[in-house]
């Protein structure tokens, strides 16, 4: 009893010297901090107290203090009641000079009535921040001048008379905690250091003219070093019960930390974009379209005759959290959890807020990676830095810097995905376990923390229900707050431990990056020895750095899990006996104490581990940086239809492709989004809401078997912002990653125009929707990228076994498809030739042919070709093209390999293009015996005998040359060959067909002209088909050719044996 007096006695003087210090504040922000730090004061003393009537006057004066506190927020200016000038003590000098400080990075006033595309930061009224002269995002307006609407969130006189009516009191559980899921804090650890954005100046001094440069956050652009700055020591307290100490404003870490902007997308949506945010509202069945305001308190006020608010349908649970299922059960009644109280919890509800450190932890749910997002962000707030979980749901007191229960059971949470800010909307009806396993996130500390639980229901109901398998913690955190999501594969050649450090280490401690980790599969026998788990999450909740060591402290959510069983590094806290194991209500001394093994815990689930160990035994760790740390954004959205038939390989001409300028020479940060898409509940497996891909077909948590859902990469090009073909070369490229978010890191020149490619492999067929974000510290377009040429020309083909004529020393080269080429005017093209169903070298010409068919080919008459032949696709390009017929051929390799193909031509201008007929297309063939020169013969002929009057077109292939005295010898060179159709024999002789105008022809097919033959010639003669060939010094040598006649009539000849001829 004596120490409660105390107690009382010590709020009630803390509460009557605030009020004193009201008087003569000197702004309205130190006015406002006082006056709430009165209230919460005068609100424990009211606790304390036992008398009726003591209790009545205490209510009474908290209420004044509290209407004091709103107008004091709602005047436009602030003037001291009393001009006296407080005593020049140093209290009063640290206090000045925190009110002087200037935070030039506020995102905003504290009013969220408005409708913004970024985060806001709050402006936090709790006793806890100290008074803070905080301007606008311009740096131009002091918040003391912004105007204040009269309406807030939290209407406190309405929700004041409900909860009166309310036969629920809501009552701290700080000293009323189950021991099943809570386990007690030992030791104090209280060696504790911690470097802020304050620097020392000589003496211990604090110099309140530090220029707003000199205070920026440390960029992860660049590694930055750790010596550039000071440590400031954080004291702790220690012995001290929480409930015993009146609350102060604190003077400390909060009021000088550098609150960052976050920058928004000027870019000007297109009206398909906004179609495609607007159809990504929809995911599993539920509609969460995009964020356009903020909740009124009318969103969240109980209708006259209305049950409470319940969503459409619940959400799934896996047959394992089925059998601990017991229903769902409203807020009231579900938190604290009533299984862990056999006896009944009368009197006992859920809080929005928690007097400890909170220390939050997963049970028989799987989604570790959420609930290690949830402690990264809790732990971040905790050591200092401004909200960036509590303040996404809804309803929330601007007021009080938390969220408060909503009177008709209905929330909305603000999160991130499928490219903007969204709205989630859920009741708050909660899983509850017959058991002591539980199917939602509990605080360990305080049981009734309700908070964290809403938060995971609306993202589990984003992301297919509380049987979600989890995903990575990047990707979580990247929906709950928005940061920029990177991972690093730590187990790359590429990963060099001292640049991490210095990558991640200052940002951390600057709250500008969020740290988790995690693990890769492992064995049994590596998670018993190792303390590990397999493919897990965890958490950084703090990092050192000492003359030897960089150390992580890493915690295991899951509530069973295991604790590390490793070397623990020599800097670690140890057990201190002279400290207290009272409670403390420092964040980070809980966190370090709890790393501490005890007797009763050898192997605590939160440890301290070196770098080089993490970096051995954890697979990823995954960083979210604040999106504050760039000055600017842009963000485009798109769609892109993969189709079952696959892409070529390097082919990227229908891949999406953007522009991209930055005006300065600046680092900058692609990001790419895959969207969530909507998905039937009995097909759950193939939703990539609930399975992004993350987790593998062999995970221990993801039983399907599915495979991946396929990779999907960023390309930087220097394309001058033009789309591009081929993947051919290109500048930076990510990670080929399964996950639904890619970053690339990439200098970029200034005013140098570059093609952003995206690109992916075994993403099922589907219709799929993405956002693509830059972010930069100089300003930046970017959009769509052009074509080059604007007229497009398509033709589909195939090689089929007549027209796969092979390269060009194939003797068929010529038998492959040919196209008539018609310019029309001066033009530039480019021509792509692409294949997807095979994987066949592709090759194609440009030559002089005047748009026919080309049978010889010499290289004066090739204008452009593509070069050496490529798999998938290839391309070629000229400029200025004189108008006229061209021919072009399309070839593969080898000669007999088939398939499909299609040939695409764009150009500026407008052309023609056109199949030409194959060799003999509409012809009758007549194939003759192979003919064969022997090794003395230079002449051979057969008899022809005319039987119709029909067209003849001869065509001789060579297919070999031997020498029949060395067979080892294999193939020779072929000599040149004419042939020729003559009437008669000696020099009387007439020529009806000759090839190649009578000249002799180096090539591997001669063919003639189609010249009619009339039947009654032989009345004059005999007709004889000769070939002669042109033999070289090289001795006797045999070659052997393949005659073929086509004629457009059947039966229109007939043709003897071979002999060796002589004129």
């Amino acid at each position: 009893m004596a120490d409660t007096a105390t107690r009382l006695e010590a709020c009630k003087a803390a509460a009557s010297n605030y009020r004193s210090q009201l008087q003569t504040a000197a702004t309205k922000d130190e006015a406002l901090t006082l006056a709430i730090g009165a209230a919460e004061n005068l609100m424990k003393a009211l606790k304390l107290s036992s008398n009726a009537d003591e209790k009545k006057q205490l209510k009474a004066q908290c209420g004044v203090l509290m209407d004091v506190a709103d107008q004091i927020k709602k005047s436009k200016d602030w003037t001291p009641l009393s001009k006296q000038q407080p005593k020049n003590t140093k209290d009063a000098q640290i206090g000045q000079w925190a009110a002087n400080v200037d935070v030039s990075a506020s995102p905003g006033p504290a009013y969220e009535g408005t409708a913004s595309p970024q985060s806001s930061t709050l402006y936090s009224t709790s006793a806890k921040a100290a008074p803070v002269d905080t301007q606008s995002a311009s740096g131009n307006s002091p918040l003391s001048s912004v105007s204040f609407p009269s309406q807030t969130f939290f209407d406190t006189s309405f929700y004041r008379n409900d909860f009166q009516r309310s036969s629920m009191p809501l009552i701290d559980l700080s000293h009323n905690q189950s021991p099943s899921l809570c386990h007690h804090s030992w030791n104090t650890y209280a060696d504790t250091k911690r470097k802020d954005r304050a620097q020392h100046h000589g003496g211990g001094g604090l110099d309140a003219s530090i220029s707003k440069a000199t205070r920026r956050a440390p960029s992860p652009l660049a590694p930055s070093s750790s010596q550039a700055q000071d440590h400031t020591p954080d004291p702790l307290a220690a012995g001290v019960s929480a409930s015993a100490t009146p609350v102060a404003p604190k003077l400390g870490s909060s009021s000088h930390i550098h609150r960052l902007t976050e920058p928004i997308s000027t870019r000007r949506r297109s009206r398909k974009e906004d179609i495609i945010l607007l159809k990504a509202s929809v995911v599993n069945g539920f509609k969460c379209p995009p964020w356009d305001r903020y909740p009124a308190p009318a969103d969240f006020a109980p209708q006259n005759g209305q049950e409470l608010f319940t969503d459409t349908h619940d959400l799934s649970l896996s047959p394992y959290q089925q059998q601990f299922f017991q229903g769902w059960v409203r807020a009231r009644d579900a938190v604290p959890p009533p299984s862990l109280y056999p006896n009944g919890r009368d009197g006992i509800g859920p809080l929005m807020s928690s007097s400890r450190p909170i220390d939050l932890v997963q049970d028989a749910a799987s989604d570790c990676s959420v609930v290690a997002s949830l402690c990264a962000g809790v732990a971040r707030a905790e050591r200092g830095h401004d909200q960036m979980l509590q303040n996404k749901l809804y309803p929330f007191d601007k007021q009080l810097g938390k969220p408060v229960p909503s009177m008709n059971g209905r929330y909305i949470v603000r999160l991130n995905f499928n490219g903007c800010w969204r709205k989630v909307v859920i009741d708050d009806r909660l899983p509850v376990s017959n058991t002591h396993r539980l199917l939602h996130v509990t605080d360990r500390r305080n049981l009734a923390l309700l908070w964290p639980a809403l938060l995971e229901k609306a993202y589990l109901k984003v992301r297919g229900g509380y049987d979600f398998p989890g995903s990575n913690s990047c990707s979580d955190l990247w929906t709950l707050t928005g940061w920029v999501p990177e991972q690093v594969f730590l187990q790359e050649t590429n990963t060099i431990p001292d640049q991490l450090w210095k990558r991640i280490y200052n940002a951390f401690l600057y709250g500008d990056v969020l740290v988790t980790a995690g693990t890769g599969k492992m064995s049994t026998r590596q998670e018993r020895e190792l303390g590990l788990q397999g493919q897990h999450s965890y958490v950084v909740l703090d990092m050192k750095e000492t003359d030897h060591d960089r150390l992580l402290l890493i915690k295991n959510p899951w509530v069973e899990g295991k604790g590390w069983r490793g070397p623990r590094p020599a800097a670690a806290p140890i057990l201190d006996s002279s400290t207290s194991s009272g409670g403390s209500k420092n964040s980070l001394e809980a966190y370090h104490r709890d790393s501490i093994p005890t007797l009763e815990r050898p192997h605590p689930t939160t440890f301290w581990i070196g770098l080089e160990q993490v970096i051995q035994h954890f697979e990823s760790l995954y960083l979210n940086w604040n999106p504050g740390l760039f000055r600017y954004r842009q963000d485009i959205h798109f769609d892109w239809l993969i189709e079952a038939q696959k892409t070529p390989g390097n082919c990227i001409v229908h891949h999406p492709q953007f522009t991209f300028l930055s005006k300065k020479s600046e680092p900058v940060w692609f990001l790419l989004s895959r969207h969530f898409r909507d998905a039937p509940a009995d097909i759950k497996e193939e939703s990539d809401a609930f399975n992004d891909g993350s987790i593998r077909s062999d995970s221990q948590v993801n039983t399907s078997g599915d495979s991946p859902k396929g990779y999907m990469s960023i390309y930087i090009c220097n394309g001058h912002g033009e789309r591009l073909y081929i993947k051919d070369t290109y500048l930076e490229s990510s990670d080929y990653v399964t996950t639904p978010q890619c970053l690339l890191r990439w200098d970029a020149d200034a005013d140098s125009n570059y093609t952003v490619v995206i690109d992916q492999d075994d993403l099922p067929p589907s219709l799929y929707t993405f956002s693509l974000s830059a972010f930069s510290n100089s300003s930046m377009v970017l959009e769509p990228a052009f074509l080059r040429y604007p007229v497009q020309k398509i033709e589909q083909g195939a090689w089929t076994r007549q027209s796969a004529g092979g390269n060009t020393s194939s003797p068929r080269y010529f038998e492959n498809p040919q196209y008539t080429l018609e310019i029309r005017e001066r033009s530039s093209l480019t021509i792509l030739l692409t294949s997807s169903n095979h994987d066949h070298p592709l090759h194609i010409k440009l030559a002089l042919g005047h748009g026919k068919r080309i049978y010889r080919l010499q290289s004066r008459d090739v204008l452009v070709d593509s070069g050496n032949h490529r798999v998938g696709a290839t391309t070629a390009e000229i400029k200025d093209l004189q108008p006229g017929l061209y021919t072009i051929i399309c070839s593969l390799f080898e000669a007999g390999q088939t398939g499909g193909y299609t040939l695409r031509i764009d150009s500026s201008n407008d052309l023609g293009l056109k199949q030409i007929p194959r060799d003999g297309a509409g012809l009758k063939s007549m194939k003759l015996a192979p003919a064969c020169f022997g090794a003395n013969m230079h002449k051979i002929a057969a008899p022809l005998l005319p039987q119709r009057l029909a067209s003849y077109t001869i065509v001789a292939r060579f297919l070999k040359a031997t020498s029949p005295r060395s067979v080892e010898h294999g193939m020779l060179a072929r000599s040149p060959l004419r042939f020729s159709v003559e009437l008669g024999r000696g020099p009387e002789r007439k020529f009806l067909i000759a090839s190649e105008r009578g000249e002799y022809a180096d090539s591997a097919t001669v063919r003639s002209e189609s010249v009619h033959i009339d039947p009654t010639i032989v009345n004059r003669g005999d007709l004889w088909l000769v070939l002669d060939r042109l033999s070289g010094p090289g001795g006797p040598v045999e070659e052997w050719y393949d005659i073929e006649i086509f004629s457009d009539m059947p039966e229109a000849c007939s043709v003897g044996v071979w002999r060796d001829w002589s004129d």
